[in-house]
């Protein structure tokens, strides 16, 4: 059944749903268009609910939400409701139907106390949260676990906000093992998210240049211009190249190809967003204009993936695994 469905025939369902989503009032109104269009199952099991597809089925969806800068996370329902299939196909029925409204905290683990970077805290029914063990617990909202305000957001349209765990953190419990392809679906489909809004900020730039005029010449005729909006037209097909290859990998190398893919999707797709709010000149800095939000975007994007700190990591693991005589020679050294 999977190789019988274009990938790109939820594209059009997608980029029409997160329009709709855009005129919906608040997190619950837009999980009911999410659900209604079926795209939160495209890769959760058909037990669940889900149409049980691949993670190429995936990309165009999420990359649609990235485009529209959909205020709703729906990369952590995707994933949350594929994790939990196996588990609890009652509960990740709940997420596909839009019943439940959940979302992820990616950073810290419950012995903390506090956790952060969950997108939609503020309305989210349930909240993943990591465990210092590797496992992690789908908690719901209680005098335990409980949403802090929080003023340092990158993504204005999709707030994230810390949680404080006081005391033992319940509820439906996930596998190291679960956790693992759990974090490893989410970054593939950061990349993806990421590619949405640097492919719709170099659209908007391009638009500009060919209809603004400057000295009685429209921008795009100038060299410099064209040279910024040709590589950064390059630097979008390269992390939809490394994300192509990455759902081809079956070798033993395929968690480095899609890191690899993850991260220079987080270093490369902010750049496009800032030279596009540069092309526009002083309009790329004003709301009418919405490149920051992108940028916001993606950075938060990146920060929820732990980009920067999986970089060093990354690098050193590449160097490990490379032929490179040069290479050989510097791990010997060390």
């Amino acid at each position: 059944m999977t190789d019988e469905i274009d990938p790109k025939d939820f594209e059009d369902t997608a980029r029409a749903v997160v329009e709709a989503c855009a005129k919906a009032s608040d997190g619950r109104a837009r999980a009911r268009l999410l659900a209604e269009a079926g795209l939160f199952g495209v890769i959760a099991p058909e037990e669940a609910g889900g149409l049980g597809l691949s993670l190429r089925h995936a990309v165009p969806v999420v990359a649609a939400a990235g485009s529209g800068l959909l205020a709703y996370p729906l990369i952590e329902a995707m994933v949350l409701a594929r994790a939990l299939a196996g588990v609890d196909a009652a509960e990740a029925g709940r997420i596909l139907s839009g019943e439940s409204l959940a979302t992820i905290a990616w950073s810290g683990v419950a012995e903390d106390g506090l956790v952060g970077h969950a997108p939609l805290a503020e309305e989210a029914d349930r909240i993943l949260i990591f465990r210092a063990d590797g496992g992690a617990v789908l908690a719901a909202a209680s005098n335990v676990v409980r949403v802090e305000p929080s003023s340092d957001r990158w993504d204005v349209d999709l707030p994230s906000a810390p949680v404080r765990t006081d005391g033992p953190v319940t509820g439906i419990e996930l596998g190291a093992e679960a956790v693992r392809a759990l974090r490893a679906d989410a970054d593939l489909l950061r990349a993806a998210h990421i590619l949405g809004s640097a492919s719709h900020c170099l659209s908007l730039a391009i638009g500009h240049a060919q209809g603004r005029e400057q000295f009685g010449r429209p921008l795009s005729s100038y060299q410099v211009l064209r040279h910024k909006m040709s590589r950064d037209a390059l630097v979008t097909e390269t992390i939809r190249n490394g994300i192509a290859r990455a759902l081809s990998a079956h070798r033993e190398d395929a968690d480095l190809v899609r890191e690899a893919a993850w991260l220079n999707a987080a270093r490369s797709g902010p750049a496009v967003a800032e030279n596009a709010i540069q092309i526009f000149g002083g309009m790329g800095f004003t709301w009418e204009v919405p490149l920051h939000r992108h940028l916001r975007q993606m950075r938060a994007q990146g920060s929820y993936g732990a980009a920067a700190d999986l970089l060093e990591r990354f690098g050193q693991a590449l160097i490990a695994s490379s032929s490179n005589e040069w290479y050989r020679e510097e791990n010997h050294a060390n």
